[in-house]
């Protein structure tokens, strides 16, 4: 069964593939992606429902740090 997770991840890598043979910096995929994502995310959701979002990522920036709770 394919999931959101594996079709992001997908196109995500090629992405990043593509983008490395024409010397994009990641830096400014991210930027781009982030854009998509907000606008994805304006569609169905509420300014405060993002900004929720946002702020939990950001408590957990650090790759090593387990999460005490995960969004479906």
């Amino acid at each position: 069964m394919t999931t959101a997770r594996d079709i992001v991840t997908a196109h995500v890598e090629a992405i990043l593939k593509e983008a490395a043979g024409l010397q994009i910096p990641t830096d400014v995929l991210g930027r781009v992606m982030f854009e998509h994502v907000l606008r994805i995310w304006r569609e169905t959701r509420t300014e405060e429902d993002i900004k929720s979002e946002l702020l939990a990522a950001i408590d957990h920036l650090d790759p090593d740090e387990d999460f005490m709770f995960m969004r479906p």
